[in-house]
């Protein structure tokens, strides 16, 4: 399942992502916020998505800050989750390449919502290359 959250920042394109989503018939799990609040923080909305992720090896999630790089640090912390800020396709397909990343953290400050559709389309279609990249991903 797709996990999503964001703050205030990504408030906007996340909901826009929802829709689009239900359009195409993604599933999906929405973790908040239930309102738009600019004072809000995107850790209490980044931590509780994250232990969500890890309920399932197929989970993966979305989240979307400012500048994408707060919720990756905090998605982060938490042993199996590799997350990737992505700002273009070519990070997103690396990522799942190479490192099997199951988050996508991205800024809406920082890229347009058509790009922020290119991003998760790649991230969600490409495969994790496995090889010698799990002998890498082990050592974390």
């Amino acid at each position: 399942m797709l996990i999503l959250t964001c703050d205030h920042a990504g408030y906007d394109y996340t909901h826009r992502l929802m829709e689009y989503f239900k359009k195409r018939k993604i599933e999906f799990k929405y973790l908040g916020p239930k309102e738009f609040n600019a004072e809000d923080d995107y850790p209490d909305f980044v931590h509780p998505a994250a232990k969500e992720v890890l309920k399932d090896k197929d989970n993966a999630g979305i989240f979307i800050c400012g500048s994408g790089t707060g919720a990756n640090i905090v998605a982060n912390r938490y042993k199996g989750i590799r997350a990737v800020c992505a700002s273009d396709t070519a990070e997103a397909f690396l990522a799942r390449k190479d490192e099997d990343a199951n988050v996508l953290t991205m800024g809406s400050r920082l890229i347009s919502f058509p790009m922020t559709l290119k991003i998760i389309k790649v991230f969600l279609t490409s495969p994790f290359e496995g090889g010698r990249h799990i002998r890498r991903i082990n050592k974390y």
